[in-house]
């Protein structure tokens, strides 16, 4: 019954909020229609390094050495601030150092794996946003940008790989293969978003988090318990009007693990591997999509912020934690 009353709430703020916004837009439209195939994303000049949508060129560049090294040479702080920062961390938290070099198996999403799958996920959320970033930053930064993506993949493949070579001399860890596939699928769906035309206004991957309490502080890379990974299909990359309110809804499909953590197997929790299916509203359309808001340098940061991160109970789903 809890459950229930809980969707119902749910159900009605979804509503709610999705009513008192989209009511105006409706009501111009209906007053002043405009054509249903007209294009509701613009390509966007170049803002700086806060660019929504870097288009990358029509035809699909590969990996070229020559290309990879101009791309680098324009982005040296950012690369060198990545590594930097990774290295620091493997050895303060990572335990980085601790043992000459191991491999391990850790499985990907069977009951019997350490979290359910959730730190593989969290492998190719992690790879997939760097090399959001290095791509960004090579569009922001190189005179020729051309092959940008590919440079970019190439790059977060090989910090996340330094990574993994680096749990490689830790007693915690060890190095594993299945973290090498993960990353892969991470770089793969950031290369195939932004070579594929339309896909990045319509599909995003992103990340939901709320502390468990199954782990001390906000520690949202390895609260696994904590954690939800979804693709959200937004119904404002279809060439909708600007004032058609359908522009506020996406759909959602996801996987959370619970169960997994010391914590919860004290508590006698049941082990749960969930996939789940929801209906949300576009937080960063709504906030940050209407005109005068949406070509701003805080339009373009709040939706690119968006793209990414999934505000908790802005959605009804199929399955609840």
């Amino acid at each position: 019954m809890e459950m229930m009353n809980r969707v119902i709430a749910q159900i009605i703020s979804l509503v709610m909020l999705f009513a008192m916004w989209s009511f105006e837009g409706l009501a111009k439209e209906v007053a002043s229609p405009v054509g249903r195939n007209s294009v509701y994303f613009e390509e966007s000049p170049r803002f700086g390094c806060v660019q929504q949508y870097p288009v990358a060129d029509s035809r699909w560049h590969g990996f070229k050495l020559p290309k990879f090294k101009q791309h680098l040479s324009t982005i040296p702080f950012e690369a060198a601030g990545v590594a930097v920062s990774t290295l620091a961390i493997g050895l303060v938290d990572w335990d980085w150092g601790s043992s000459s070099f191991g491999t391990t198996s850790e499985g990907f999403f069977e009951d019997d794996t350490a979290n359910g799958g959730m730190d593989k996920l969290g492998h190719v959320y992690g790879s997939y946003l760097l090399s959001e970033f290095f791509t960004d930053a090579i569009h922001c930064k190189a005179d020729n940008a051309v092959g940008a993506e590919a440079s970019a993949v190439t790059l977060a493949w090989l910090s996340m790989l330094f990574v993994e070579l680096g749990d490689g001399y830790s007693k915690e860890h060890g190095f594993a293969w299945e973290d090498v596939v993960a990353n892969t699928a991470g770089v793969g769906i950031s290369y195939l978003r932004r070579n594929i035309p339309g896909l990045r206004e319509k599909l995003d991957f992103r990340l939901e988090y709320l502390p468990s309490g199954n782990r001390s502080g906000f520690k949202p890379h390895s609260d696994y318990s904590g954690q939800k990974y979804l693709l959200a299909m937004k119904l404002s990359g279809f060439g909708l009007s600007r004032r058609n309110p359908l522009n506020y809804l996406e759909f959602h499909g996801g996987y959370f693990a619970r169960g997994f953590t010391l914590k919860e197997k004290e508590r006698d929790d049941p082990l749960r591997r969930e996939f789940y299916v929801g209906v949300g509203v576009n937080i960063g359309e709504l906030l940050f999509g209407r005109p005068g808001v949406r070509e701003s340098t805080g339009g373009r940061f709040g939706r690119k912020f968006f793209e990414y991160i999934q505000l908790p109970h802005t959605y009804v789903a199929s399955e609840n934690d």
